[in-house]
């Protein structure tokens, strides 16, 4: 009985008297497996659990503070304890992420449909619509990268990436602001979860959801023609950068025709170095440079 699985999506709490214990309803723990098998369950021991019933365990979002629900005077009745989880027994740290999507040209607020991706395990961790006025708030493990695609009929959609650390509460989470073009000619967007081998124009399997995503937009607009635009960062000769960043663009357009999108409204493009977004010094300037984008060309007369 009272089932609790932490924010982590993985740990489960409860209480039992159907498992060898100390007497009554003892609180347990099991995690998920990689195969989505659950652990053996664990007591929690002594001094939590007793001859009594303990019940309604639920876990702060730092992982580190417990309460649950105990009797443990006679004389009265049951009583809210709390404690400090052990190591062993906790669950992985979460924090909060808000997100509020916006018209990147008029301002105004938009309601969207939002999808959070796990990129270490390629899993979507949340997939959901924002309220009326384009707001969102999550809780999410953290210390793991994810991809954040935001769609809305009419407008092209968001992607990012981004690694997710540090200590953000309810109150004062990690704030991302996201703004949506609508999808009309001249519009670009940057498609920062399409990921490439390195030095390789061969798609990584992280890749799949955005290209998906792009499908069903070109799709739902169904008169719109596209340019697909790679870029590298300045490492290698002009002429290997060209190349790269053409078979790259290349590799969306046939993935899209696999898809079912007709060819003559696909156009490629490769920019190789041409257009850098950021330094081609640092790591992040780097990663910056090497992406690949989506231009709103024409409508189809």
């Amino acid at each position: 009985m009272s089932p609790f699985i932490h924010f982590d999506g993985k740990t489960l709490y409860f209480a039992s008297n159907g498992l060898p214990g100390m007497g009554g309803f003892d609180i347990y723990l099991t995690r998920m497996n990689e195969d989505s098998t659950w652990s053996k369950p664990k007591n929690l021991g002594s001094p939590i659990n007793t001859p009594n019933d303990e019940t309604g365990l639920v876990i702060d979002a730092s992982g580190q503070k417990a309460f649950f629900s105990s009797k443990r005077d006679n004389r009265n009745g049951k009583d809210i304890f709390y404690f400090l989880l052990d190591e062993s027994v906790r669950p992985d740290p979460v924090a909060y992420l808000k997100g509020k999507v916006t018209d990147k040209a008029t301002g105004k607020l938009l309601k969207a449909d939002y999808e959070l991706i796990n990129l270490s395990s390629n899993r979507v961790t949340v997939k959901s619509t924002t309220d009326e006025k384009g707001n969102f708030l999550v809780c999410l493990p953290i210390g793991f990268n994810y991809g954040i695609n935001v769609t809305r009929p009419g407008y092209l959609f968001y992607s990012d990436n981004f690694m997710f650390e540090g200590v953000h509460t309810a109150v004062e989470p990690l704030i991302k602001r996201i703004n949506l073009s609508p999808a009309r000619v001249g519009e670009k967007m940057l498609l920062l979860n399409v990921f490439y081998e390195i030095d390789s124009w061969e798609l990584k399997p992280e890749s799949v959801e955005e290209l998906n995503n792009l499908t069903d937009l070109i799709i739902y607009n169904k008169d719109i023609i596209v340019e697909i635009g790679g870029y590298t960062d300045s490492t290698g000769t002009d002429q290997h950068n060209q190349i790269l960043s053409e078979k790259r663009a290349i590799s969306v357009v046939d993935f899209l025709i696999t898809k079912g999108i007709s060819a003559d409204r696909l156009q490629y493009k490769g920019y190789g170095n041409a257009s850098p977004l950021g330094d081609n010094v640092t790591y992040e300037g780097r990663k910056l440079n090497r992406r690949t984008d989506l231009r709103v060309v024409a409508r189809k007369k």
